[in-house]
């Protein structure tokens, strides 16, 4: 069972990603998780196990739940910070759909310990005026600054 960590965003609506860690070190000669398939390489750090919005689709009005969960490849503690950051979006407009707030970027640092799968959890609110048809979210997960893969997922609203 992953260790799960949670927020809730009740400035907008959801679009979650996960994303995929790769560092350049080689990996711990230990066990592979005991999660998930095993790590495919001896360069990966952390691995995306999924990343998934429950529910998947909601009404102006509604909220979604977005769940990254990931997996620590190495023998090691290792911490990395994930920034989830959304945008509310209508059609092929480039601009801003009235009604829809701009999200801020939510950073927060996550520890694994070795071989750990951690879920983190954000919730997020869709206002009752917002015209969007979907909040895309996008996940970056990163280790010392330097960003290492990053995810992106539509929460669809309709």
């Amino acid at each position: 069972m992953p260790r799960r960590l949670s927020a809730l965003v009740t400035a907008a609506a959801a679009v979650a990603t996960a994303a995929a860690v790769s560092a350049g070190g080689p990996a711990a000669a230990a066990a592979p998780p005991t999660t998930g398939a095993p790590c495919s390489s001896a360069t990966t750090v952390i691995r995306i196990d999924g990343l998934a919005f429950d529910p998947p689709s909601v009404p102006a009005g509604g909220t979604s739940t977005a769940t990254l969960t990931a997996t620590n490849c190495t023998g090691v503690d290792r911490t990395v910070s994930e920034t989830w950051a959304g945008r509310f979006l209508s059609g092929s407009s480039t601009g801003y759909p009235a009604g829809c707030p701009v999200i801020d970027p939510l950073p927060r640092s996550v520890t694994f310990a070795p071989h750990e799968q951690v879920a983190t959890s954000t919730g997020y609110l869709v206002f009752p005026g917002c015209t969007a048809d979907r909040l895309r979210l996008t996940v970056t997960v990163s280790q010392g600054g330097v960003p290492l893969a990053s995810r992106t997922a539509d929460l669809l609203i309709g």
